[in-house]
């Protein structure tokens, strides 16, 4: 199945319409062998400190700086669950396509949830311009 990454609804349904897929589904378009989703912006978000370290959850300064070993990025609870669907439709995928905005936090939008949906398939990425 070919997934197409969209960065917003509105994009998403342009997107869709132009190829054809028609059928709404929750948080998707479908059609033709493919299907049209959207990240609503931002899906992932810098994790707190306490997802860190319970003991950040209150933190002082003499505790600064918190640097962690590894940065994380986990789901935002806003937007959770558009988050399950977009995931879901990665982990079907056979070929990806970035959709998302053509600029640097477009790319990162679609990259991190790429990452953290571990889809090592086929990626394209489509450049478009309004």
């Amino acid at each position: 199945m070919r997934v197409f990454l969209c960065e917003k609804p509105s994009q998403g349904k342009d997107i869709a319409r132009v190829l054809g897929a028609r059928q709404r589904g929750s948080g998707c378009y479908s059609g033709n062998g493919i299907v049209v989703t959207w990240c609503i912006g931002h899906l992932v978000e810098a994790a707190p400190p306490e997802g860190y370290d319970e003991r950040y959850k209150r933190w002082t300064l003499e505790q600064l700086p918190i640097i962690p070993e590894r940065w994380r990025v986990e789901p935002k609870a806003t937007t959770a669950a558009q988050f399950r669907i977009v995931k879901e439709l990665v982990g079907q995928a056979s070929e990806l396509v970035i959709a998302t905005d053509a600029d640097r936090e477009g790319e990162m939008i679609a990259r991190e949830i790429i990452e953290w949906c571990g889809y090592r398939g086929s990626i394209q990425r489509l450049w478009l311009s309004a």
